[in-house]
């Protein structure tokens, strides 16, 4: 018996660690984030997509805009292909926070080439709203979260994702389509 026991702990223990060795967070129960920032394009609503479609935001500050690019590459790629482009939309979000007193229209200008390169709007972080819970953002990083369709972060990643974690990241972005 204590053997039988003994099994099944590791089995639990192994189910626990998930295929990475790392303990995996159940889902906790979420409140709808919110967040309403200038963008390059106007102002911006998170809340105004609630409902409608999946949010995938890439908050990043200047030394890290490129950290993630063949991310965004695929990602612009896979939603073309799957015909997704009207259930989510990707925003990039510019840490402005520590900015200084720098004007905001020479910002701007600084940002509109990624505006242009990416085509989605670019939402200015002036206050550093996406540090703060339930974002919780990293500064000096590049950092990627998706928010379904009711208004819930689902996935959140600081860092430049590698190959098993962009895995993990289309399976949080399926899970808000079902």
């Amino acid at each position: 018996m204590p053997a039988r026991l003994a099994s099944l702990l590791l089995v639990v223990v192994a189910c626990a660690l998930g295929p990475r060795g790392r303990a995996q967070e159940p889902p906790a129960a979420c409140a709808p984030v919110e967040a309403s920032l200038p963008s390059m394009e106007g102002h911006r609503t998170l809340s105004g997509e609630r409902g409608r479609r999946a949010i995938v935001l890439f908050y990043e500050d200047r030394d890290h805009v490129y950290d993630n690019d063949a991310l965004k590459i695929e990602l612009a790629r896979y939603l073309v292909d799957n015909h997704l482009e009207g259930r989510v939309v990707t925003y990039g979000v510019a840490n402005l926070a520590d900015a200084g007193p720098v004007p905001e229209i020479f910002v701007r200008e600084l940002i509109r080439p990624a505006l242009e390169r990416w085509g989605s709007d670019i939402l200015l972080d002036w206050e550093g709203l996406m540090r703060r819970p339930p974002f919780s953002f990293a500064t000096a990083a590049a950092n990627v979260g998706v928010i379904d369709r009711s208004g819930c972060l689902v996935y959140r990643h600081t860092g430049v994702l590698d190959e098993a974690e962009r895995r993990v990241f289309y399976r949080a972005l399926r899970q808000t389509l079902r």
